[in-house]
């Protein structure tokens, strides 16, 4: 067997997160999402100065794996890399990108490449996701979709009712019955979330997570942008409490407390410690645990709780030595099951708002929950940080990561 090896984040850069809507088009209605990943990896290589020549794989995550986003892997590496450069497609729903990063970190560790570009891509303007209410005709539904996007064999639903694998919705309402978790906590997480990504941009905080990209705006005027379109600075509690519940009469669930649609991508270069080392890199943090889980679908959420206990497990730490937390806010209620249920500070987790606002493109969403916690373990100098994510179908992902008294070299995270 071969000498374990470490692998380290040397640096992520995302796209903003465009609104995806036929009503009101974000400014990334026009935009291919491979397009939006070519400009990542690009910016990446640019930072780092990494030679495309010496990248072993690009690994590219993405749930809707039609039209312009067949085969991101291959398509995104091809535009960007030497054909001789290995390119690889995942999909593992909202999870797929934080996967492509675990298939990286596992090559790394066994010796087989030294550099890794992972991460993911999502069109909702493209190919938007239905919202599904209890009034929903889930086999009119499930028609008209496997018609455009595929055919789930139906034995599958043999065992699993349609309605636990399509409505997510409704899951993180029954996940919020599980929890006890009123409509009111979940208003009040989604105001903070919507203060705390507002502070964030404010401040500049997202400054080099966020690649400027251009965007056309809603007056038609196309120009750079550098934000995420989803954010609000002037969010009201009492604006939010009187939205009408979204999935279901008297439901505790509302616009503001769930994700929207949107429209990005993002990626991350991975290296052994010795490469880093070798290039003058600063890493932004070291791999220690990795986690995937499958859960019931009925209850998806739990599938983020269950990969972060097993990769904090794996890792050999407890809730307590974690110092921040990154969960995507597919919905709100799942920050607050990951509190309740593990016990973590709400102190400490989504600092800097999180999916209710940022936007869930979904298959750019895991490794954005990762990167953007190694942005804000490096500014506060924080040691230990836990990302974690759920996915539709009872997917569940998460990493362990931790920043160290590294060599003196260049930060290309922060713009040296």
């Amino acid at each position: 067997m071969p000498e374990i090896r470490e692998a380290v984040l040397v640096d992520y850069a995302r796209t903003p997160f465009g609104i995806a809507s036929k009503k009101k088009p974000g400014f990334f209605a026009d935009k291919r999402a491979d397009d939006l990943a070519t400009i990542v990896v690009e910016k990446l290589l640019e930072r780092t100065g990494v030679n495309p020549a010496t990248v072993d794989e690009l690994i590219m995550g993405t749930v809707n794996q039609i039209g312009e986003q067949t085969n991101p892997g291959r398509s995104v590496c091809l535009m960007t890399l030497p054909p001789e450069v290995a390119g690889l497609s995942v999909d593992r729903a909202c999870c797929s990108s934080m996967t492509a990063a675990h298939i990286s970190c596992m090559a790394i560790q066994l010796g087989l490449g030294d550099i890794f570009i992972a991460g993911g891509m999502e069109s909702h303007s493209h190919f938007p996701t239905p919202l599904i209410t209890e009034d929903t005709d889930i086999a009119a539904l499930a028609e008209e979709y496997n018609a455009s996007r595929g055919n789930p064999n139906p034995r599958i639903f043999e065992k699993i009712d349609i309605s636990a694998i399509v409505s997510m919705g409704l899951n993180a309402e029954a996940l919020a019955d599980m929890y006890g978790i009123t409509r009111e906590d979940q208003d009040e997480w989604a105001w903070k979330t919507s203060l705390s990504a507002s502070a964030a941009l404010r401040d500049g905080k997202f400054k080099y997570e966020i690649i400027p990209v251009e965007g056309k705006l809603p007056d038609g005027t196309v120009k750079l942008v550098d934000y995420d379109q989803g954010i609000i600075h002037d969010s009201k509690l009492d604006k939010i409490h009187s939205l009408p519940p979204l999935y279901k009469p008297g439901g505790t669930i509302c616009a503001a407390s769930a994700s929207g649609e949107n429209d990005g991508a993002g990626a991350g270069i991975f290296m052994s410690k010795e490469k880093a080392k070798e290039l003058g890199l600063v890493p932004m943090g070291t791999i220690r645990g990795m986690a995937w889980v499958g859960v019931d679908p009925k209850v998806i959420g739990l599938g983020a709780v269950a990969a972060a206990r097993k990769a904090l497990k794996r890792a050999g730490l407890a809730v307590g030595d974690i110092d921040l937390a990154e969960v995507n806010e597919a919905y709100a209620v799942l920050p607050l099951v990951l509190i309740k249920d593990m016990g973590i500070d709400p102190e400490k987790m989504n600092v800097n708002g999180s999916a209710c606002v940022i936007g869930h493109p979904t298959g750019a969403s895991g490794i954005r929950v990762l990167g953007t916690l190694a942005h804000e373990m490096n500014r506060r100098g924080s040691r230990y940080g836990l990302a974690s994510i759920c996915g539709a179908w009872g997917a569940g992902a998460a990493t362990v990561i931790e920043r160290e008294k590294y060599w003196r070299g260049r930060r290309s995270f922060m713009g040296e």
